[in-house]
Formats: C-alpha cells, structure tokens, sequence
C-alpha cells in the first residue's frame, strides 16, 4: 500500500532559517557588551587609561573646529592578565546603541585643560562570558558637527599621545604607577610589573617586532596626572 504525505505548507515570504549565530561584528553583538557605568562595574575603578588625538605631525595647520581628543578610561578586574594577554578591541567591542552627546563639560575642567565645549561618549567590553575589562571612550570637541560624524575607528594607534595604568592603595588611597608611556619620552617608559616584555594590542610599548614600532608623536595631549 502506498502511502501519500501531505506537502508542508508554503508560507509566503518565510524568513529563512538561520543556520549559524550571528557574528560579533553585528548589531546583535551588543547584548555582550558591558557597560562602564553598569552596576557589576560600579564597584570597579578605572586604572588604565590611553589618549589620542586627531593631528598628526603633518596637519598641524588644521582647522581648529575640526580637532578632537579621545580619552579611553580602563576599567578592568585583572589589570596584569591584560598586559599578559594584550589590549584588544575592535569595533565589534562596542555598543552603538549607547553612545551620546554631553554639552556641560563642567564636572572636566579639572582634566580637560583645552577648551572643549562638548563631549561623546561611547562604551565597550570584553566579550567573553566572563568579561574582564570594561571600558569608554570619551572624545572632546569643540562642535556637534565633529561629534556626530566621529567614528570609533578614527582611533587608531598612529594618534596616540599617552597611555598608563596604576592602581591606588585602598587604605591610604596613594597611586601606585604600573605602566607608561609618553610619545614625547619614550626612552622613559616603563612596566614595574613586566619589565621589557612585549605586550600585545592598543599598549603601545613594548612591541614585539622590529616593524611593529610605537606610534609617532603628534600633536600631544599633555599627560593629565589628575586622570587617577
């Protein structure tokens, strides 16, 4: 006896079924990212920090509307693992859904001593299950034009000026200095906890490769002690 199966419906304009979890550089990534400001974080101060800038030793002549700072503050649970591991983050790192613009800079006058007007801040993570580091990058301009046209990949390690980590002393609250390095003086860097080793990603001393150098001097942001 031959036995007749009913065909399965068609269903028109059925969404195809999805084979394979989206990648990480989707919109759907941002459920991973972990804000900053979140209260799993709150607890967590930050001890990194990296600052860049938009001149570069050949545009010094630039419009000074069009200039920005961007300041990426660390905060992270296991500062050595990210120097053992290296500082990685793309923009798959970040949340596009959480940035915005702020126009009352008043509660940075201590830190920013350039005249910027306004801000956009911007939030990134680790994305493992069990993330590590958080962070945010916070650039500084004088117009909404260049805020709202900035892209997180304007960053790059060519316009870094700066960068250090440390931790503060929780009784006496003193700042104990782990890393820096300043572009101005980089025969005066130094790691206390690693010494020479080459680190990996955004830490821009030491490299590991003869072709993999630190990043040009451009137009610096002076190194603001009272980041800590």
């Amino acid at each position: 006896m031959k036995i007749v199966t009913a065909a399965s419906p068609v269903v028109p304009d059925a969404a195809p079924r999805q084979t394979a979890p989206p990648q990480y550089d989707s919109v759907s990534h941002a459920h991973r990212v972990q804000n900053y400001d979140l209260p799993a974080w709150q607890d967590t101060s930050y001890t990194a920090c990296f600052l860049f800038d938009s001149k570069s030793p050949s545009d010094g002549a630039a419009d000074p509307e069009s200039e920005w700072e961007a300041r990426l503050r660390v905060k992270s649970r296991d500062l050595p693992r990210l120097m053992r591991e290296g500082f990685h983050w793309t923009p798959a790192n970040f949340d596009p859904g959480a940035t915005y613009i702020q126009k009352d800079l008043s509660g940075e006058k201590k830190t920013i001593k350039r005249r910027w007007t306004q801000s956009r801040n911007f939030f990134l993570s680790d994305l493992s299950d069990n993330p590590y580091w958080a962070a945010t990058l916070v650039i500084y301009a004088r117009s909404t034009r260049v805020l709202s046209r900035f892209k997180v990949t304007d960053v790059t390690p060519d316009t870094m000026s700066w960068a250090a980590a440390w931790k503060k002393d929780e009784h006496w609250g003193n700042v104990h200095w782990i890393y820096e390095w300043d572009c101005r003086r980089p025969q005066e860097s130094y790691n206390a906890v690693y010494g020479e080793m080459p680190l990996d990603g955004w830490w821009p001393w030491p490299k590991r490769a003869v072709n993999d150098i630190p990043p040009e001097c451009g137009s610096v942001v002076g190194r603001q002690n009272n980041e800590v």
